[in-house]
């Protein structure tokens, strides 16, 4: 009896011991954006062969986000970060802010993570459609955040003309 007593202990503690740890995703609080690569891209360089027989983009291991998402073609910023885009929290946002050649204020455009994200430290930030407009062109100054769901900054990034 007092075996079975002391199994059902372990056991009950066991599992509140497994209920109560927090995964390791909501435990990040910061991040490194390491890198920032600013390039315009075309529609072409999304294209792959399966996309020719099923008719939807297929992304891969690519986590891409756009201003306009019907509009691949546009001005991107690829983000590497210290760790993998999965460790984020839910409801992480990915925030632009830029001055571009096309309009005289500053735009600020941002997208939530989606829940399923795939195995990379690499996010695509497209401006696209009405927010870049013309092939080529580089904007003037920029700053990239991710937020957590309650607007507080996980890390940013920023180019050297933004706190000029």
């Amino acid at each position: 009896m007092l075996l079975r007593v002391t199994f059902f202990l372990f056991v009950v503690l066991g599992m509140s011991a497994c209920s109560t740890t927090t995964p390791r995703s909501a435990q990040l609080s910061t991040v490194e954006i390491k890198e920032v690569k600013p390039r315009y891209m075309e529609e072409a360089d999304f294209a792959r062969i399966r996309e020719y027989f099923s008719g939807q983009e297929i992304t891969g291991r690519r986590m891409i986000l756009r201003s306009d998402p019907e509009q691949r073609e546009g001005f991107y910023f690829t983000l590497v970060l210290d760790e993998p885009i999965r460790k984020l929290p839910r409801g992480t946002i990915v925030e632009v802010e830029v001055f571009t050649p096309f309009q005289n204020e500053k735009i600020t455009r941002s997208a939530f993570l989606p829940r399923e994200r795939p195995r990379t430290r690499e996010i695509f930030f497209g401006l696209t459609g009405d927010d870049w407009p013309e092939a080529g062109g580089v904007p003037s100054a920029w700053k990239i955040s991710l937020k957590d769901p309650r607007d507080r900054v996980l890390g940013t990034y920023e180019s050297f003309l933004w706190t000029r």
